[in-house]
């Protein structure tokens, strides 16, 4: 049964397109109407066929389902038989008044003068055409008046003249046998004159004249679109008559004049429109009769098409109406006041029956989904419990915040820690919390010079200073705590879906480590270093002086190589005292103006690198080449030249020992990288980046993260005061320093410096407009 509906389903829809098609076609053209009126009849009728076979076959399948008294047979017939009469009815009726109002109208279209309307417009480019004729002719006989006496030669020289005066677009002057005596044509890419046809000749021979529109010829295949020209050939001289009084022929010695004007192109193209359209309408009018029979078969087929179209519509339309109704009236009911107990079930086995099983099935399952909803909505509370139990407990702050810096959760470490109360400014910016203005400034900072200095590691840690407004013992109105944070960003099936900050205070941590650093130098210098050294280096000299005659040449240069190598160990000491104090008391920065390319063009000269050739590879073994990388638009940055540029000779010495040591001979690589940061929004500010990297062997684990406390080298040689020193002086300068190993191979040190020339801190900008306020009052 289905493979017979499926096949009259398919013979209907490919007789309906190619019926349709044809009959498209066949609208625009009667006689093409008139060859296919067979092929048109025959598809029409197997499309009735295929169609009535379809739907005789549904009719029959729904009679079956009837007699096996199958679930909703009867609600699906009683509704096709309403939705088919809905969609009949009014089809027939249009079927009717549309048939009678064709049939009139078209009647009616014939009876208005068209065609005298045509023919007029037709007689009147006729005669546009020959006004323009006769003046083609009238300037054509003022050439021949010129032109009738003259020779050969003076034809060819007065014929262009005669043409500019007379505005024509080619002239030509040619013998009864065709010889060309003189052409001139307004074309200049007109190289040959444009004979007259054989007709004209043939014509000429039997007559004194020829003037005509005529089409414009494409390559000789016939005429072009629209595009017609004036031809006028008339004789030189008078007209002559042979004895028995016949015209002059076109004999060998007569002369004849062709002049040639194009018809304007929006003239020529009307002309033709009315005389196309005047065709198209003799030909319509011809064929009433096939116009009918046409528009009727073309009703007929659309009546069809929506009578068995109604059919199936129905049948569709009303099994898809059947089971939601009845599933609807049994069990909607209980299932919307939430009582998912099963349904007593009818002893009978009908469609009832049927319902009422699936329906109790289904309130099972509902039932055992909402007992599973329950459990896992107790286990999310439960865990929730656990998770705010923990948060509440720990000593350190935790933050966290959606991806536009909203404070979503928070525990009380963070509020005992920052004395705030966040509670009040849960769901909105931390900056809109009392007091925490700082801290909000300083964690978006820190997540934004992370992606900046681009680092491999999944978190950024820093150490942050801010100002309470109020102390814990109420001693001060304000006091500075200093917290050890660590970011990271939550990623969330892929994407980043906010930021967790976790924090300590590490005040007194800092404060007793600097104590017992402060102590441990200064005991050092004072009883191990400082206070021998320059007695032995006196009493080293004092000896060298007082012994250096009394003593044989041998024993004297013993005792100046004795003597030297105190005084040159006791130098190397006080350096290194030196450094120690150094670490100890920097001093404070002179901040000015300063362009960082030009500083490291400077340092990086004195290393060998030359900016006429910065690729130029190193000339002895031992050394490294530096490739420098300096960006054009780099702003100048606040800074202090000394401190700069001792920082700059500590990382470009430090990179050319490490790629020296371990690279090998002559690919010891320093490259030395300057960036220009801009903000992703308006609100950031643009920050500058400097890179320094090699292609040693980098940093081992265990001393990439204590590379920048004191006394840690990997140099046999170093005190290992460089880098600590190096991050003290840019901590001083309120720029950020990042080391990591590249993953090619090698050391990377970035530093970030966010204070450019003439601008202002923006940390201070908050203390100072308060600090106006208060000088106004």
């Amino acid at each position: 049964m289905r493979w017979a509906l499926r096949s009259a389903l398919g013979v209907a829809a490919a007789s309906a397109i190619a019926l349709l098609g044809l009959l498209v076609w066949s609208t625009g053209n009667a006689s093409r109407y008139a060859q296919q009126y067979d092929v048109l009849l025959l598809l029409n009728g197997i499309l009735a066929i295929a169609l009535i076979s379809w739907v005789a076959i549904l009719a029959i399948r729904l009679w079956r389902q009837i007699r096996r008294r199958q679930f909703g047979a009867r609600m699906t017939a009683r509704f096709t038989l309403y939705f088919t009469l809905i969609g009949i009815l009014p089809g027939v009726l249009i079927y009717v008044l549309s048939v009678q109002f064709m049939s009139r109208s078209i009647e009616s279209w014939f009876n208005v003068r068209v065609d005298t309307a045509l023919e007029a417009g037709l007689n009147l480019g006729r005669a546009a055409l020959d006004t323009q004729l006769a003046e083609l002719n009238g300037r054509a006989r003022n050439m021949v008046l010129r032109l009738t006496n003259a020779s050969d030669a003076e034809i060819a020289s007065l014929l262009t003249s005669l043409r500019s005066a007379n505005e024509i677009d080619e002239a030509m002057v040619f013998t009864g046998n065709g010889r060309l005596i003189a052409f001139s044509s307004s074309a200049f890419s007109q190289l040959l004159p444009d004979p007259p046809p054989s007709s004209v000749m043939n014509q000429l021979r039997v007559a004194q004249g020829y003037a005509a529109a005529e089409a414009d010829v494409a390559n000789g295949d016939g005429p072009t679109n629209d595009a017609l020209h004036l031809r006028v050939i008339i004789p030189l001289g008078p007209a002559t008559s042979d004895r028995l009084g016949s015209p002059m022929s076109l004999g060998g010695d007569s002369r004849w004049l062709q002049v040639i004007q194009a018809v304007p192109e929006r003239i020529a193209h009307n002309a033709s429109q009315v005389q196309q359209g005047f065709r198209d309408y003799q030909e319509l009018a011809l064929s009433r009769l096939g116009l009918r029979k046409l528009y009727g078969i073309t009703l007929t087929l659309a009546l069809i098409l929506a009578v068995f179209a109604a059919v199936v519509v129905a049948l569709a339309v009303s099994r898809r109406l059947v089971q939601p109704l009845l599933t609807l009236a049994s069990g909607t009911q209980a299932v919307g006041v939430g009582d998912y107990r099963p349904l007593p079930e009818p002893p009978a086995r009908d469609e009832v029956g049927q319902l009422t099983r699936s329906f109790n099935a289904m309130t099972r399952q509902l039932d055992e989904a909402r007992q599973m909803v329950d459990r896992h909505r107790r286990q999310l509370e439960q865990s929730n419990l656990y998770l705010e139990s923990v948060l509440s407990n720990l000593s350190s702050g935790v933050l966290v915040f959606d991806r536009a810096f909203r404070l979503t959760l928070f525990n009380q470490g963070a509020q005992t820690i920052l004395h705030v109360d966040l509670r009040t400014v849960q769901g909105r910016p931390l900056e809109t919390a009392d007091g925490a203005l700082a801290l909000a400034r300083l964690i978006r900072q820190a997540f934004s010079a992370h992606d900046a200095v681009e680092s491999t590691r999944p978190y950024w840690q820093q150490q942050f200073e801010i100002e309470l407004q109020a102390a814990p013992d109420n001693e001060r109105k304000k006091h500075v705590i200093t917290l050890l944070a660590r970011g990271t960003r939550l990623i969330m099936d892929g994407r980043e879906d906010g930021y967790l900050v976790v924090f300590d205070d590490i005040s007194e941590v800092i404060s007793a480590s600097r104590t017992v650093a402060w102590g441990e130098v200064a005991r050092r210098l004072a009883h191990e270093i400082k206070n021998p050294l320059t007695p032995i280096q006196l009493s080293a000299e004092r000896l060298a002086m007082k012994l250096a005659d009394r003593l044989t040449p041998d024993d004297a240069a013993m005792l100046h190589r004795s003597t030297q190598t105190i005084v040159n160990q006791v130098a190397s000491l006080k350096r290194m005292v030196d450094d120690f104090r150094e670490y100890a008391r920097t001093p404070p920065a002179q901040m000015q103006d300063i362009d960082l390319n030009a500083l490291l063009t400077e340092v990086l000269m004195l290393y060998g690198w030359d900016p006429a050739e910065p690729t130029l590879p190193p000339t002895t073994q031992g050394t490294a080449r530096f490739d420098a990388q300096l960006a054009a638009d780099l702003p100048l940055i606040q800074g202090d030249p000394a401190q700069l540029r001792q920082v700059i000779h500590n990382l470009l010495a430090n990179a050319r020992d490490a790629a020296c040591q371990h690279a090998a001979p002559g690919t010891a690589e320093v490259r030395v990288q300057t960036r220009l940061i801009r903000p992703d929004d308006d609100a950031g500010q643009p920050r500058v980046r400097l890179t320094v990297s090699d292609n040693g062997p980098g940093f081992a684990p265990e001393v990439l993260h204590r590379v920048f406390e004191p006394y840690v080298t990997t140099k046999p040689t170093g005190t290992g005061l460089g880098l600590a020193i190096v991050k003290k002086i840019i901590e001083e300068h309120a720029a950020q320093v990042d080391i990591s190993n590249r993953t090619e191979g090698g050391a990377r040190l970035s530093i970030l410096f966010s204070r450019l020339a003439n601008e202002a801190p923006r940390l201070d900008a908050p203390r100072q407009a308060q600090d106006n306020t208060q000088n106004l009052k």
